[in-house]
């Protein structure tokens, strides 16, 4: 098993690694990575945050407001920073949902 990663494995014999930390394909490819980790409801999530993002961006530069652009702004880097930080938490705890459950290494105890 590789260090910072957990395997997942479900009652159908599907094994799925799950890294520990940051998720840089979450952050630099959104919702392809949730279409690319098969998990549907995380891409619909994503989906609905990136278009309120970009409704809301739209908005404010149609608006000419600064202080709304400025806002709009750290709000999409919030979400990307966010994506990376939390992706392989939510594809995690998506794995959990759907049945799977982490893999625990025997130990070599008693062949001392």
């Amino acid at each position: 098993m590789t260090h910072g990663a957990t395997l997942f494995a479900n009652d159908a014999g599907g094994y799925v690694y799950v890294k520990s930390g940051f998720s840089w394909p979450a952050l630099l490819l959104g919702s392809f990575w949730a279409v690319a980790k098969r998990r549907w409801w995380l891409l619909l999530l994503m989906l609905a945050m990136d278009v309120c993002l970009w409704f809301g961006s739209q908005l404010a530069s149609g608006l000419q407001i600064g202080p709304m652009v400025l806002l709009m702004g750290a709000a999409e880097l919030s979400y990307l920073l966010a994506r990376g930080w939390y992706g392989n938490r939510w594809l995690e705890a998506s794995l959990r949902s759907h049945g799977y459950k982490p893999v625990v290494p025997a130990t070599d105890a008693g062949l001392s």
